[in-house]
């Protein structure tokens, strides 16, 4: 339940709107986070980097609970993310770790939770992710790395050499993921 102190959100955007929608909350006075990502794209006569949104009609926006009905009437924004009928708040901690990715330039996969595998909970060690803990999908065997982002059904999935990575001690075991419904308003 969102309080008098600000946090982030996740709202649902009409379908490829996103940059425009960041833009419109930000001329309403909101602060909001698009996550995106460069992809090389071809065109018969050329090619060309592009900036696409890292999870399509997803932005975050960071607001009170006064703020919930305005945020909503944003042109652009189609919904507010919910679990079991309360809004879904996003840890400051995961859209920092977002922002980092990002910023590490590294190969970004986006996957629902469902479709990731139980593992272990591994720490990057070194590299530019230092620090960042998350867990090993199945095909641990190439390094892959998992950060569920909470709030959305959503994991950003990174390749991380297996070497620059530590298991966490005090818990080895499988983290066990639990299937969860999601709704939006």
């Amino acid at each position: 339940m969102l309080s008098s102190v600000p946090q982030w959100v996740a709202l649902y955007t009409n379908p490829r709107s996103e940059k425009k929608t960041e833009k419109n909350l930000q001329e309403a006075g909101f602060e909001s986070y698009l996550p995106l990502r460069k992809e090389l794209h071809s065109w018969s006569d050329r090619k060309k980097w592009v900036e696409v949104p890292l999870l399509k009609s997803y932005i975050f926006a960071k607001i009170t609970a006064q703020q919930e009905i305005p945020v909503c009437n944003v042109a652009g924004v189609s919904a507010m993310v919910k679990f079991n009928g309360h809004i879904a708040t996003i840890p400051e901690s995961e859209i920092q770790m977002m922002k980092d990715f990002i910023a590490a330039e590294v190969d970004i996969q986006v996957q629902t939770v469902e479709s990731l595998k139980q593992g272990t909970r591994v720490r990057i060690h070194s590299g530019p992710l230092a620090g960042k803990v998350g867990v090993l999908v199945s095909d641990c065997d190439e390094g892959n790395f998992a950060v569920e982002i909470t709030g959305i059904s959503m994991a950003m999935v990174v390749y991380v050499d297996k070497d620059l990575m530590d298991v966490i001690e005090d818990d080895e075991q499988p983290v066990k993921r639990k299937k969860r419904k999601y709704t939006i308003r």
